[in-house]
């Protein structure tokens, strides 16, 4: 950019960076219409708070959904967070821009180009430091038909330092990916869409029918009332409040928000009075027929999230997790408990928070207070105890307090054949699965189907002369070897397939071990040390850990993916590990346990 008052000269960065935008946007608006387009803009979670210091206990966690299992590690990053976070990535997952509700940065981690002091103004001076406390309050967007725009919408607060919170704002601020030369800048930051009496986050969005624009909702604190946006190439319009029934007690509490993955139906958990679901009407913004359910009075807690299938929603409570059956002809009557915390500490209670459904198809659970652990729900498209709330099964690099960041589905297509479907963007769909393998029986896998754009039928193919045509499988090899499963899925528009190879209980050697993708973290470590195991499935995994003296303290059995090794009992010092296949070491390596 030339300085205030110059010139730039033509064929210099000015025209480059022309250039490069009218290339980017052509390339970006062609794959938009491509029969196989990924939208993975939701691959890069940054979690944590504090990021000052050469602490390394709080702050810069990343799970990053690139990898199978997720990769969560630890990145040199300035930018802090206290429940308010968002992030974006392009279409591939690569990490475009994120935010901590006060400052806006780049891939690089660096400060936008005017992307700071974002907000009207944060609760009072010093959350500039550590970053907003509204979670469910940011979402980024790409403008629709313009592939180098990105939309931040978000909610501010103005604080009064004798009256306290004085008004609450709806904000735009707009990012033009590739203006400073292709570092990016925000050319419009704290646009006021709307001063309303909004609660404290509340803001989600959906596809609309056309499966191109955005219907955006932010809830009222303490009433069923909603403000609507319509975002499209137009730009964001304000629709009006729409007021629901039944009515609210006046209670001064908020609640968390959530669309189901194919956006028929939207729920709001209210802490204090119960769940609320409506269908919602994805061609015209409305919602009907509501399902009020009571449920028991508390003040923490407050997660919501759909499954992946949109047939379970799941209530986080303090200390139980809930599920109800959205296709039970009682909804209220399918309340079922399927899990309740189990007094873990990593330092303080780890009681169920926030929800997030990921690009992986497992719903992660926060803590409400300082924690190095998330809980995940395993399986969410199974019915009752089948779904698996593994409780702190996923240890973080560092503590998170209170953040998880918030999205929409941004792998929802149009509503293939309703008077809203206009722009001929049919759903071709894109197949993808995980897997699991048994801990009891090392040949059995699990495939989760993890496709989307409305596959009709699914077609597996695993390798050893046998097919299956269920939408998530589990399927028994007869031996040791490697296989190429594929899945293939398709409806009446297209197919297409996605393949893996599984090498099942091949290890024999040192020089096969070397090949096997192992990663330990997060080293030094406290309550627990994961283990991921990628693209091998073991047949007698197993981790040995040792004392200096060389006294075995721990032997613990590993699976192909996410393992974790709890740390328990085990005084703070240096510790090896071996981790042993069919009598060859895959690795071994130093282990701190830094104290408490």
């Amino acid at each position: 950019m030339p300085g205030a008052g110059g010139f730039m000269p033509a064929g210099t960065g000015l025209f480059n960076t022309l250039l490069m935008k009218a290339v980017f946007m052509f390339l970006l608006l062609v794959s938009l219409f491509q029969k196989a387009s990924s939208q993975n803009h939701d691959f890069y979670w940054p979690m944590g708070y504090s990021s000052f210091g050469p602490d390394t206990t709080f702050g810069r966690t990343v799970i990053d959904f690139n990898t199978d299992p997720p990769l969560i590690y630890r990145e040199d990053r300035e930018l802090n967070f206290s429940a308010t976070v968002a992030s974006f990535c392009d279409s591939l997952g690569n990490l475009l821009v994120y935010t901590n509700g006060i400052g806006i940065v780049d891939r690089e981690h660096n400060l936008l180009e005017n992307g700071d002091s974002l907000n009207i103004e944060p609760f009072v001076s010093s959350n500039y430091e550590s970053g907003y406390r509204l979670p469910q309050s940011e979402i980024f967007f790409q403008k629709p038909s313009s592939p180098d725009t990105v939309l931040l919408f978000h909610e501010s607060i103005e604080f009064d330092n004798v009256f306290g919170i004085s008004r609450r704002y709806i904000l735009q601020t707009k990012i033009d990916l590739y203006e400073n030369d292709g570092r990016g800048s925000v050319v419009s930051k704290n646009e006021e869409l709307l001063m309303t009496e909004t609660s404290f986050g509340g803001l989600t969005a959906v596809k609309h029918a056309n499966g191109r624009d955005w219907w955006v909702i932010n809830s009222f604190k303490s009433q069923n009332k909603y403000n609507r946006f319509f975002l499209s190439p137009d730009g964001i319009k304000f629709l009006g409040e729409t007021e629901l029934e039944p009515e609210f007690p006046f209670l001064l509490a908020s609640g968390h928000t959530a669309f189901s993955p194919d956006g028929s139906k939207f729920a709001r958990y209210y802490i204090t009075n119960g769940v609320y679901i409506y269908d919602f009407d994805r061609c015209n913004g409305t919602f009907e027929n509501i399902v009020s359910i009571p449920m028991p009075n508390t003040s923490l807690g407050g997660g919501i999230s759909f499954s992946p299938n949109s047939r379970f929603l799941y209530i986080a409570s303090a200390t139980e997790v809930f599920q109800f059956d959205l296709w039970a002809e009682d909804i209220g009557a399918s309340l079922d408990t399927v899990a309740v915390y189990d007094g873990f500490q990593a330092p303080f209670n780890t009681v169920f928070f926030l929800m997030q459904l990921g690009p992986d198809g497992r719903i992660y659970i926060n803590a409400i207070g300082s924690a190095n652990v998330l809980h995940v729900i395993q399986y969410p498209d199974k019915k009752g105890p089948a779904c698996e709330v593994r409780q702190h099964s996923v240890q973080l690099p560092t503590y998170n307090a209170f953040t998880m960041p918030n999205y929409p589905n941004y792998r929802l297509g149009p509503l293939d054949g309703s008077p809203c479907d206009s722009l001929g963007l049919d759903n071709h769909p894109i197949a993808k699965y995980r897997y699991e393998q048994d801990s009891l029986d090392y040949l059995q896998i699990e495939f989760t189907d993890l496709s989307y754009y409305e596959p009709a039928e699914w077609h597996w193919d695993f390798g050893d002369n046998t097919t299956s045509q269920d939408t998530s499988p589990v399927h028994t090899f007869m031996e040791d070897g490697t296989y190429e499963v594929c899945l293939t899925v398709s409806n009446i528009n297209s197919e297409n397939t996605f393949c893996r190879t599984l090498e099942l209980g091949t290890v024999s050697s040192a020089e096969e071990a070397a090949k096997v993708d192992i990663t330990v973290f997060p080293n030094p470590c406290r309550e627990g040390v994961n283990i991921i195991i990628g693209g091998y499935l073991p047949k007698a995994g197993k981790v040995v850990l040792y004392d200096v003296a060389g006294q075995r303290h721990k032997v613990q059995p590993l699976q192909t993916g996410w393992n974790t090794l709890r740390l328990d009992g085990l005084g703070s010092g240096i510790y090896f590990y071996e981790i042993w296949e069919n009598g060859v070491i895959l690795e071994s390596g130093k282990l701190v346990k830094a104290r408490p």
